[in-house]
Order: C-alpha cells, then structure tokens, then sequence
C-alpha cells in the first residue's frame, strides 16, 4: 500500500516523540503545540523561507496564532503615475480605511509625507456576523490599527523602521473583544527583530520573529464603540510607542494603555544622548525599507490572526481613522477602502463613504479610492435573489469573472449594499439551478435545473436551505435529504478564492445551524481549477499546482451523514499550520456518521472538534498518489505528513476503518482551539453495538459486510505494533483501540469492497 517504505522511519520517529507528547504545552487560543509533525518533521521542507522562518520559531516557541497578525509577505507594489496606491487590487484584503499619503490634484493622484505622532482609529460596531470555518474561532475576527513607525533610533542610529499594531481580537459568538500589540522591524527585507533591540516592554520578544503582547479582554454587547491609539514619544531618552484603547458599551465607557515598548536606542552612548523623536510616515513616494509594503496607515477588519481570512455575512458599521496634529487628532486627509501592510483579510464586506467616514455593509469587497481619491458618490443596491442559499457576484461594467467579488445574501435571500455609483452587473448561481444575469438592485430567481449538476460550492444555513441543495427526501429520518454526485465540470471559477496566505474563502460544502436528516451521498471530488492569475500567483508563491479539491464543514449540525464518497482529498497551503483544517472538518456537532468513504489524503483527512457521537466507520486513509510529487508533498503536510484523523471530541465512535495514511490518527491532551488542556474519551472500537447509534441511524443501515467488525472490532493499523491499546506510539493521549483489527490485507480489503458495492 501507499508509502509502505516509509513506515520503518514513521515507527521508529514516533517511538522517540511517545514521551514529549505527555508534555504538550498549553498556551492561550490556539497555541502552536508539538504536533505530529515532531514525529516526521523530515517530511516538511517549506519552500517561503520567511514565512517557513515565522512557523518555525512561533511553533517552537508556542505561541498562540491569533497573537501574531502577519504582515502582508506577498503582496506587491502599485503604483499610479510614480504614486504608491493600494497592493491589495482585490478580495480577500484587508478592508477598511488606509491612507497612503497620496491626494487628487486637479484629477492627477499626487504622493506626499505626512508624519505625525500618533495615529487612532474610531470603530462603532451596530452589527456584525462572519464566519470562517478554518480559522482560530470560525465566529472571531480582528480590528487593526496598523502604521509604520519611522525614525526609530537603536544603539544610537536613527534609521530604523518598526511595524506597529493595536489589534482588536473581537469574537462574536463570546462578545469578548482581547487587545493584542505586534511589533515587526521593517528595517530591512530580513524582518529581522533581535534580542536587543527592545530596552523595556511588558510582552514577549520572540526573537527573531517579532514582539507580542496580550492586553485585557473585555465582555460587550453590541452596539459598542471603540478607540484604538498608536502613540510614539521619547521617554528617558529612548524611542517609545504606547497601545492604548477605549470602549464603550452598556453606556459605560473602559479606558487604559496597556502596553509600553521602550527601543534600546541609548545604548552605549553618552549621557547626554537623546534620541530623536521617532514618528508615523504614511507616504505616497516610498515603500518600506522591506522593500514592497507601504508607509501607511490603516484600519481594517480581517481573519483572526496568523495571515487568515474571514467571510462577513451582515454587518452595520462605521469607521474613522485619524492623525494627531497640533494636540488634536483629524480625519486622514484622503483614504482608500483597503489597507496593505496585513497580510489577515476579509470578504463580503463593502465599504461606503460619506465624508471621512467609512460605513461597512454586507456587499462585494472591491478596491477603490474614497474621499480626496475619487469623486464618486454613493449608490445603494438592493434586491433578492431566490433560493436564498444561491451565491450573488457582482462585477463593474460588463460582468468579467476575474473581476467578480462575492455578495453575500441574508438568510431570506435578500441583499443591500451601498458601491460608488458606477455600472455594474451580477450574477446568481447555484448547483442544480441555471445561473441568471442581472442588473444589482433587481430581484432574481433561478430556474431548478437538475442536469446542472453541482458546479457551485453546496452551502445550507439552516434545514429550508439544506432542501434547497437537496435532490429528493424531506429531512425526515426515514426519508433524509439526498445529495449526490452530479458534477460534469470544474467548480466555477467564481470560487478560486484565496488570500495571499493560501487560506480558501470557500468550502466545497458548508452545512451549518441544521437539525434536519440528511445524507451526503456518493460525493464527487469538488475540483476547482485556479485560472485567474491573482490566485495562480499565490499558489505559485507556496509551490502549489493549479488545481485543488474542495472540502467539507459541518457546523452546529446534527444527523448528517457523509456516505461511500471515494475521493476525499484537497491541500493546504503550509500557512495554515496550527489551523483546525481537513478535508472534513466537523465543528460543534452531533450525530454525525461518516461511513464508507475514501480519504486520499495530502495533508488532513478528517477533523472533529468539540461534537460528540460522531461515529467513523468502514473508511478508507490513504496517502494520496499526488503527494509522490516532491514539491507538493513538501509544499503541504501541514501535520508534517498526510494525517488520517484528528479526534478533538469526546463521545466519539471510530471504528472498522483501514488507516494508511503516514500519521494515521491523533488526539492530544490539549484543544486545537482554546490550547488548553483537555482529556478527549472515545471508543476506537466496540463489543457490542451502541443503542445510540441504532435509534440516531434509523434507516441509515451501516453499509458493511464484516460481520465482525459491524458488532466488536477496532480499526485496521498498518503501523500496528502488537501493543494493546493500540495509541498510534501515543499519539492518542487517552485510551486508544482495543481489538485492532489484525486481518490478513486480502481478506480485509474484499470485505470493505463489498460494503462499498
């Protein structure tokens, strides 16, 4: 079987991490813990050496991945007529406001400097619902103050330039909003931060990556407010920024500075010595000494942390961004709706002006320039689009597919969204449905057309929208909701979404908030194609093919099945290390059967987190025959080699499965989202069939024909080492299987054979 000739080294590399396993640490959100990848880290070659740089260091140290906000590595210069503009030319991107020192004279764009001594943000939040299922909180997502400080002076030199953000990490399911500050030097391509470039501070320098400091968390309810300040000074002789912050929420209004940073600037110097002050630049005529991202200043509302994105479903929200001058802070002088310095962003968020003020609302993420930029005034749009779980894009001018930006819709179907008033066309599309064109401020609604096939993601937010993506049933337990495999082409190309970090804005199949019986059933592959050449060079930039298969997610879920479907597979790109990602991913769920299906898989199979009865069963793992590839193998592997399960459940049922893939399956003492510490009980085999699963799968009979197995059993290890429980050498913290399956590979493979006929 696949890989074969590398279990020797997997074996004898596990035995040796058994140990280190018991001592995981177990930091804040997310903590980038010892993982399999310790156990075959000659595996993972990555190919970015700044962000393989930035993983390595943030793994080894443990550090949360939503305590670092990336800066923007891939992204690319602009420039209009010699003048800096935004690098971010389209979704995902950081949306907001960024001032970029940049003015319209006489119709001609025109650079400047412009330096002041702090810079603030005004955010005043009525409403917002995003979701991302890979993230770290798929509910969660950030507000940054981001500006480049210049003129900072270390061991007497004043040439050096810091990267500053006050990060607002707001999550909407917890209504908690946490503070976090960033500091990265800019001083040079390297980004470089050494041990002793920092004289006194109240967070973590993790040299040579960045400084990081976690501020307080604060319980709100919307509407709240909020301030966020940026502040450079000279205090006892040495360049200084301070992160301050104000809420108001409840009619009660919390202020505070929580975080100093002093530069060692004096060092060895005279006594006299005094640094000059250091300042914010945002200017239009030069870049960063990076050498690709600008000087400017920004707000915007982006993914949790660690490069990520976020998709906005509703949101009602204003925004200012100012500058202090004279002891008083003004509105930035011109501004654009995207920043450029982040690397986290988001989508289906469009961003209106009037005035100096940006107002969000759900719509198509474009890029375009705002007041002082452009002399366009605003237009609002608004419709319906039936069924409601259909996808809206919306396109300037004629409608042109690589310039499309989604749109989300309501639950109802309903849309509206405010653009500069220009022409712009759209387009409604969904699986099992014709697509229809049409002008936005229309209403539209698809004709059901069977032999369209799924040629769109199949997205359901609650049990009217799963009937709308399903072939016959009525959500009952004997007739469940049937969808299956009728797809005749690539994915539209609508989809290839990604941000400049890998992470995808859609899923193959997104089932979220539904109690109703349904069956996936005889899945295709999802293949997506990336065409547009935005996307080709982001895959490029992480040596990743053209191509992909979408994945699963089921959310806050119940009495799904996911049935015989033979190619589960898709990557990631090595960015998103330390995310909760898989092929599958089931989030918060329960009574949950996966049965009968093959995982090919590159990097992540299947993932389980917070669900329980979630029963796994008579599947296939293996390594997919793409990863022979070389590149791509090393270009992936988030876990450090194709992993099989990911078991962050209790309550869970996983048995009479065939693992061979090279980690086949982990479950740790720590959770991948809080990082804390957790102790996860599931069955990994059984002795006699569960009452639970009998009532919950009435009708659904597991399809198999070892009659062994379907009443007592365990799971078929190609690693198995005789030793009972079998724990996959410790990968599995808490218990593990019982009665593996020790069958002669013939006998085994015609019996699950015959249960997929």
């Amino acid at each position: 079987m696949n890989n074969h000739k590398k279990i020797l080294t997997i074996v004898v590399s596990m035995i040796f991490v058994t140990i280190a396993f018991s001592a995981i640490s177990t930091g804040s959100s997310n903590t980038l813990q010892q993982s399999p990848e310790s156990a075959t880290s000659s595996f993972h070659t990555p190919v970015n050496s700044k962000l393989a740089k930035l993983q390595s260091e943030l793994k080894s140290k443990g550090i949360p991945l939503k305590d670092a906000s990336f800066p923007a590595y891939t992204s690319n210069t602009h420039k209009v007529n010699g003048t800096i503009t935004p690098s971010y030319t389209s979704a995902p991107a950081p949306m907001g406001i960024g001032f970029y020192g940049t003015k319209n004279v006489s119709g001609k764009l025109v650079g400047y400097n412009l330096t002041t001594s702090s810079v603030m943000a005004h955010i005043n939040i009525s409403k917002l619902d995003n979701f991302y299922l890979l993230n770290d909180g798929p509910s969660s997502d950030t507000f940054q103050l981001n500006s480049v400080l210049n003129n900072v002076t270390l061991f007497g030199k004043s040439n050096y330039t810091f990267w500053t953000q006050n990060v607002a990490f707001y999550s909407a399911r917890t209504h908690k909003v946490e503070f976090l500050s960033n500091i990265w030097n800019f001083s040079s391509p390297a980004f470089d931060m050494s041990n002793n470039s920092l004289y006194s501070y109240g967070g973590h320098l993790d040299a040579p990556v960045f400084y990081y400091d976690v501020g307080p968390t604060i319980n709100v309810t919307t509407p709240f407010s909020m301030n966020l300040y940026l502040n450079s000074t000279i205090i006892h002789r040495d360049s200084a920024v301070f992160f301050n912050y104000s809420i108001t929420t409840n009619g009660k209004t919390i202020s505070g500075s929580y975080d100093r940073v002093l530069f060692n600037s004096t060092y060895n110097q005279p006594k006299n010595y005094t640094s000059p002050e250091p300042a914010y630049l945002a200017s239009g005529t030069n870049v960063t000494p990076t050498g690709f991202i600008p000087y400017d200043f920004e707000i915007m509302v982006g993914g949790p942390g660690g490069g990520s994105t976020t998709s906005i479903y509703n949101v009602n929200a204003t925004m200012n961004l100012k500058y202090m001058k004279n002891g008083k802070y003004y509105n930035v002088p011109s501004a654009y709706d995207v920043g450029s310095e982040t690397g986290e962003t988001s989508q289906g968020v469009s961003v209106a002006w009037r005035n100096d003020t940006a107002a969000l609302t759900p719509g198509p993420s474009f890029e375009y320039g705002m007041w002082n930029i452009s002399n366009a005034h605003m237009k609002t749009y608004s419709g319906k689009v039936s069924p409601s779980n259909a996808f809206m894009f919306v396109s300037p001018g004629n409608f042109n597919v690589s310039k499309a930006a989604w749109a989300p819709l309501s639950m109802n179907g309903t849309y509206n969204f405010t653009l500069p008033a220009n022409n712009y066309s759209a387009t409604a599309l969904m699986s099992y449905y014709n697509t229809a064109s049409f002008i936005p401020g229309q209403s539209v609604s698809l004709k059901y057309n069977q032999g369209m096939g799924i040629y769109t993601p199949l997205y359901a937010m609650d049990n009217s929208q799963l009937a709308n993506i399903s072939m016959y049933g009525n959500g009952t337990v004997n007739n469940p909701y049937v969808i299956f495999n009728q797809q005749y082409a690539p994915i539209s190309p609508l989809f290839e979404e990604l941000n400049d970090f890998g992470f995808p804005v859609f899923l193959g199949v997104m089932i979220m908030n539904t109690n109703a019986s349904a069956v996936l059933y005889h899945m295709p592959s999802l293949y997506i194609k990336y065409d547009n050449p935005t996307y080709a060079n982001v895959l490029s930039a992480f040596n990743l093919p053209s191509y992909n298969f979408m994945g699963y997610g089921i959310y806050n879920s119940s009495n799904i099945t996911l049935l015989k479907s033979k190619n589960i597979t898709g990557y990631f790109s090595f960015e998103q290390s330390g995310f909760p990602v898989a092929n599958v991913v089931i989030w918060n769920s329960s009574k949950i059967l996966v049965d009968s299906n093959t995982f090919n898989v590159m990097d992540s199979g299947l993932l389980i987190y917070g669900s329980s009865n979630v029963v796994v069963w008579g599947n296939y793992f293996f390594n997919s025959t793409l990863i022979s590839n070389q590149t791509l193998y090393n270009s992936t592997n988030i876990w450090g080699a194709p992993l099989g399960i990911a078991e962050y459940s209790s309550g869970d049922l996983i048995y009479n499965n065939y693992f061979d893939a090279s980690i086949p399956a982990y479950s740790p003492n720590v959770s991948i989202y809080s990082g804390n510490s957790a102790l996860y009980m599931d069955q990994w085999n059984i002795s006699v069939q569960p009452a639970y699963v009998a009532h919950y799968f009435n009708g659904f009979k597991l399809s198999g024909s070892i009659t062994h197995g379907l009443y007592q059993g365990g799971n078929y290890w190609y690693n198995f080492n005789g030793n009972i429980p079998f724990n996959d050498y410790g990968l599995i913290y808490y218990g593990g299987d019982y009665a593996p399956l020790n069958l002669p590979f013939y006998y085994y493979i015609f019996n699950l054979f015959i249960s997929i006929l």
